[in-house]
């Protein structure tokens, strides 16, 4: 690739972002980012960072995290790719929204009171990492007012460590 491809790649990345684009933008970057001889390298790095992390926000506000986690680890293996801890972030924020929708699952399903006092402990301490407080709260009580009192008792002895 000349130059002057590169340069007409780069700028067309940038109008695709501008645009919207954000998936063929991506694409592009990526491309330019992982080829070590293009004169455009350093800033496709951080054009693909950039647009990275821009459509993980958006999955994550749509409440798609595993796509987000998916796209980041995409992101996150083109070598040289810029802001990579930026990007890990977002990835464990992925993760945390995950486990967290996985701790509600193991809640509903309830097989047994460990398991669902467990399941209990671990969403209500994580929903807080995600500034949600009252959901958190929200849980702890659900536990704590259960019907099954073996449950209810564990929680509150979760609910009382550190």
């Amino acid at each position: 690739m000349t130059a002057i491809d590169s340069g007409r790649q780069i700028d067309e990345a940038r109008r695709l972002y501008d645009a919207g684009n954000l998936d063929a933008a991506a694409a592009i970057f990526a491309t330019l980012a992982a080829d070590a001889a293009a004169p455009d390298q350093a800033s496709a790095a951080v054009g693909l960072s950039v647009t990275a992390e821009r459509m993980a926000q958006t999955l994550l506000e749509e409440n798609a995290p595993a796509e987000a986690a998916d796209l980041l680890l995409q992101a996150l293996s083109v070598p040289g790719v810029a802001d990579a801890a930026r990007l890990r972030v977002l990835l464990g924020i992925a993760h945390l929204e995950m486990a967290c929708a996985e701790f509600e699952v193991a809640v509903e399903a309830g097989p047994d009171a460990d398991t669902a006092a467990l399941a209990i402990e671990l969403l209500a301490r994580t929903l807080p990492l995600r500034g949600r407080d009252a959901d958190a709260e929200t849980v702890w009580r659900y536990g704590l007012d259960h019907q099954d009192a073996d449950l209810a008792a564990q929680v509150q002895m979760r609910q009382d460590r550190p």
